[in-house]
This record gives structure tokens, C-alpha cells and sequence, in this order.
């Protein structure tokens, strides 16, 4: 049995034991495996998972990088105005515009043909465009805190798919020179470029739009619709609704000419 001055001494020593102290190495060892439990959870992950995550990182990083013209105090916010020029050269309202105004100054068959498939593509676009931002529904907001909140979904660029898409249809489609046709597939690399400089689209974003604007040009040409399919169309339409016109006509003189009892 230990003296009194023994245990004296084991109080100034802070060795003594108190009765929760076992009670607490027990939680403490049970702990230990709770982490490693954790951990080998997260190792276990499966590959194509984390793989997916450090290419969003990167995509982050690098547009955040890239977007040295999304305000006006950014690197390169003195040009902003220009990128913002270029940006509305593909803009859906000056493409639809012009597409029915060189329809109803067109003089030929071939030039109403062509300038319809345009119009169908342009349609094309628009329709896909909404259904796969409606899908994905991602803000160019979260990459920029600088920028406003947007009201729409941002991700595929519209821009850049209606660029890519109109570049390969007027680069095959038209006859032009070579530097011309070059110049076309530069404007739409350009307008790509742009959205990631003004902080609007990330750069998968960018990519995978340019992308669907050439899938696009490769659907329109698949499906081509040629212009005396188009008449056939028209005349049947017209025919139709003047077979009903001179229906309805003629019901109208029986009424007048029966005598009413």
C-alpha cells in the first residue's frame, strides 16, 4: 500500500489517474479506424470520378486565367469594346435578319434554296442550343465573381456554335476565294476566343460548342432539303387552302340562292 507522501507526490505530478481518462484513450483508439474508414472511402472512388473533377479544375482555373477582358478593370479591359464588336458579329438577330432579307431579294432558285437551309440551320441551332444549357444548367456567373448573375444558362456558347456552324455552311457552300474561306474558319476560331476572354464561357464550354456547330453543318447537309421540294411543299399548301377558299365560296352562293322557308 502507498504511503501518504506517495501519493502526495503522484498529485503534484499530475500522474494520477483520473476515472474518465480510460474512457477517453478507448474513443480516441476507436477513432483511428473511423479516419481510416474515410480515407480508403475516398481512395475507393472510382477513377473515371476523379479524373472528371481535376479536368473541371483545370477548365476552371484556365478560363479564369484566360478571361483577361471580363471587366473593365481586368488585364485587358481596354479592348472589351472590341471584343464585345466581335462577339455581335455573331449574334443570332443580324443572321436571321439578313437570311430573310436576301430571301426576299433573291432572284434565283439555287439563292432561295440556299438561303432557306439557312434559315433551317440557324432554327436548328437556336432549338439545340436551349435544350442543352436547359440540361446542363450551368451560370458563366460562377466562374467570375466580378460579373453579374445571368439570367440564362450559359453553357454550350451559343455564339460559338452558330459561328462554327455558319463558317462551315458559307465555307462550303459559297465560291469563294481561298484566303475568303480561310478567313471564315479564323472568325469563327476568333468568336470561340472571345467568349472566354469576356468571362462568359469556360473553355469546355467554348469547345464543346464549336464542336456541336460543325455537327450541326453535318446534319443540315445530310438533310439537305432542295428547292423543287420546297415548291412541291408551297403548291400543296396553296392548293389546299384554295380548294378550301372556293369551298367555302360556294357554300355561301347555295345559301343566298335557296330561298329561306
Amino acid at each position: 500500500m502507498p504511503s501518504p507522501g506517495a501519493r502526495r507526490s503522484s498529485w503534484a505530478n499530475g500522474s494520477r489517474c483520473e476515472p474518465g481518462s480510460s474512457s477517453r484513450r478507448r474513443a480516441s483508439s476507436c477513432s483511428c479506424p473511423a479516419g481510416g474508414a474515410l480515407s480508403s472511402r475516398r481512395l475507393s472512388q472510382p477513377f473515371a470520378a476523379v479524373a472528371l473533377r481535376s479536368l473541371m479544375a483545370v477548365d476552371l482555373w484556365l478560363s479564369r486565367r484566360l478571361g483577361v477582358c471580363a471587366a473593365e478593370d481586368s488585364l485587358l479591359g481596354g479592348i472589351r469594346p472590341l471584343v464585345k464588336l466581335l462577339e455581335l458579329s455573331a449574334h443570332r438577330t443580324p443572321w436571321v435578319s439578313s437570311a430573310v432579307y436576301l430571301l426576299l431579294t433573291s432572284r434565283t432558285a439555287e439563292e432561295q434554296e440556299l438561303i432557306i437551309n439557312l434559315l433551317m440551320a440557324l432554327l436548328l441551332d437556336h432549338i439545340l442550343v436551349r435544350v442543352v444549357k436547359a440540361f446542363i444548367r450551368y451560370h458563366s456567373s460562377e466562374m467570375f465573381a466580378t460579373l453579374p448573375p445571368h439570367p440564362r444558362y450559359s453553357f454550350p456558347s451559343g455564339h460559338a456554335t452558330r459561328a462554327a456552324m455558319c463558317a462551315c455552311f458559307l465555307h462550303a457552300r459559297l465560291l469563294l476565294d481561298a484566303p475568303v474561306r480561310a478567313l471564315l474558319l479564323v472568325w469563327a476560331a476568333l468568336m470561340g476566343l472571345s467568349q472566354v476572354l469576356l468571362g462568359q464561357h469556360n473553355v469546355s464550354g467554348v469547345t464543346l460548342a464549336l464542336a456541336m456547330g460543325y455537327c450541326q453543318y453535318r446534319l443540315v447537309e445530310r438533310c439537305w432539303v432542295p428547292i423543287d421540294w420546297l415548291q412541291d411543299i408551297v403548291l400543296t399548301v396553296l392548293g389546299s387552302s384554295q380548294v378550301t377558299l372556293k369551298d367555302s365560296e360556294t357554300e355561301t352562293m347555295m345559301r343566298q340562292v335557296t330561298p329561306n322557308d
